[in-house]
């Protein structure tokens, strides 16, 4: 069996004139891996600009991006971008993988409302030939911004102030990435949440098509249905 587990996520941009209105730059929250290129858990600062994870295995970038709705809606993506410093290959096919953030820092009462993810080798996007997490294969929706990948937008996830629960992902194994990517390796992986105010928007229930259920696999089952995003298998 082959499983994916996708809690959200996202892609690479450019910061633009980011604004800490949703985030609560400057506060820790914990970066988990396994395989990716090993297992461990480093505690993170969430703050714009490179973070050296794993005593320098992986590197993380992170990027506040305003939406192109910024001025009226508020909404900012957080974006997550991880790579091998030496272009080394982020796992090995028969290797369980995952890449989970816990406890991003939310300012005020948000809504979660679309993830986007995507791969580089050698620091270059790949073009997405499959899909991975059974989600939608689209053009990077965060301005600044290229290349494609897999997402899900138009969601509407409420998630109060303070840390944010687990958001990540996982495959199982990392085969099932390696052949998304039409059989290309990759160095990097890039994962995008986006965020609004909450004020002034409703939330709504999601169809069980739309979301794949957060943190199942990892043992967030008290969020019930009305978490994150939704669980996938792949047989």
């Amino acid at each position: 069996m082959r499983q994916v587990l996708l809690a959200t996520i996202a892609l690479g941009a450019l910061a633009s004139g980011a604004s800490a209105q949703i985030f609560n730059t400057g506060v820790g929250f914990s970066v988990g891996q396994t395989n990716s290129p090993g297992d461990a858990s480093d505690t993170v600062s969430f703050t714009p600009g490179l973070h050296v994870l794993q005593g320098g295995a992986l590197d993380l970038t992170i990027s506040i991006v305003n939406d192109a709705s910024f001025s009226t809606t508020g909404a900012q993506w957080a974006v997550f971008s991880y790579s091998t410093p030496s272009f080394d290959a982020l796992s090995a096919g028969g290797e369980n993988w995952s890449i989970e953030q816990v406890g991003i820092p939310l300012l005020v009462n948000t809504n979660f409302i679309g993830d986007f993810t995507q791969w580089t080798t050698e620091g270059q996007t790949i073009a997405q030939t499959g899909k991975i997490f059974g989600q939608t294969i689209m053009a990077n929706p965060v301005p600044g911004g290229h290349g494609n990948g897999e997402g899900t937008l138009g969601f509407i996830d409420p998630i109060p102030a303070g840390p944010a629960p687990q958001l990540g992902a996982f495959a199982d194994p990392f085969s099932i990435v390696i052949n998304g990517l039409g059989g290309t390796v990759p160095t990097g992986f890039t994962q995008a949440l986006e965020f609004e105010p909450a004020g002034g928007v409703t939330p709504s229930i999601p169809e069980p098509s739309t979301w794949v259920m957060v943190g199942i696999g990892f043992g967030f089952m008290a969020w019930g249905a009305a978490t994150r995003k939704r669980l996938r298998e792949f047989y």
